[in-house]
């Protein structure tokens, strides 16, 4: 539990370092940025770690790291004095929505660490891969990593990413397998926030239209939780096809005609759930030409809850 805090602790203190400047640079917006400030803060942060290692200026780990975050700190003092007061303001009026934005990240963050727990192992698909590139990142001294297959060589693929929860994981202290869990439950949480923020500020900043000025909105608070949970939990209705098809739902030729490849092969769940083998991989290719069983092409239609539940830290799925 101790790194589950530990790892929350330093989104959250990057967040309170990004929110200055998030409020200068999204002050069009409604929550004025608030929400983005940690995806932000981990982004400059990682973006200065990775310039200070790309151009030999500074080594990579968490002394350098912390003396980075010390920098961001004091240009994020600086430009608090420009908006201390708005600021104040800001947050004062916006209190109820900060602290149900915040406890909305808490809980879809110990949820997906609570999911990985019950399955922690870096073992199937690309995981172990994942998992080289992450571990690359986390001790390479100097960037572009070394290569963990190819000794002499630098990774030839995309390890911002990686990079991005490496300084996570070194900041925090966290052994990288533990760090590898807690990165997929942080994405999972960032991406549910930015998702709630977007479309909040979608419905507040129309509504602002109509009243001539930006006021705390519980309906678009309201809207911002269904865009985190259509984002998160509902990347398409193949999952409804699913609980149809397991409780002996539709004729044959109504299965053939959906297209779906394998999910007309039959099969009753004795459960209220689908339980055929990797039966949620399924939603992730919905399109395809299907003929006698067989694929003609291969369309990938991933979506987050499926890539968070599969448990690959792909640099796809940290985009």
């Amino acid at each position: 539990m101790g790194d589950v805090f530990a790892w929350w602790f330093w989104i959250e203190a990057l967040g309170l370092v990004a929110l200055p400047p998030a409020f200068l640079l999204f002050r069009r917006l409604p929550d004025r940025g608030y929400f983005f400030a940690k995806p932000l803060g981990l982004l400059l942060l990682t973006y200065l770690v990775w310039l200070a290692g790309s151009f030999h200026l500074l080594p990579n780990g968490r002394g350098s790291a912390l003396l980075i975050l010390l920098v961001l700190i004091a240009v994020s003092l600086a430009m608090l004095r420009r908006c201390r007061g708005e600021l104040a303001a800001h947050l004062s009026r916006n209190g109820p929505l900060i602290i149900f934005g915040e406890g909305l990240f808490l809980l879809l963050f110990l949820l997906w660490a609570a999911v990985r727990a019950h399955n922690p192992d870096i073992a199937h698909t690309e995981q172990p891969m994942d998992f080289a590139f992450f571990n690359a990142s986390r001790r390479a001294e100097f960037f572009p990593p070394q290569d963990p297959w190819l000794s002499g060589y630098s990774v030839s693929y995309y390890y911002f990413g990686y990079l991005m929860m490496a300084t996570i994981s070194n900041l925090s202290g966290v052994l990288p397998a533990i760090s590898y869990n807690l990165a997929l439950a942080s994405l999972f949480a960032l991406t549910g926030l930015g998702a709630f923020s977007l479309v909040y500020n979608m419905v507040a900043a129309s509504r602002a239209r109509s009243a001539g000025t930006f006021e705390p909105s519980l309906r678009a608070a309201g809207f911002g939780l269904l865009g985190a949970l259509f984002v998160l939990g509902i990347g398409n209705l193949e999952g409804g096809l699913e609980l149809l098809k397991a409780h002996g739902f539709g004729s044959s030729g109504f299965w053939q005609s959906v297209g779906i490849k394998d999910l007309a092969n039959p099969y009753h769940s004795s459960h209220w759930y689908p339980t055929d083998n990797w039966w949620w991989w399924r939603a992730t290719r919905v399109i395809g030409t299907i003929c006698g069983g067989r694929s003609l092409d291969y369309t990938i239609t991933e979506f987050p809850f499926v890539s968070a539940l599969l448990g690959d830290l792909l640099p796809h799925v940290m985009a």
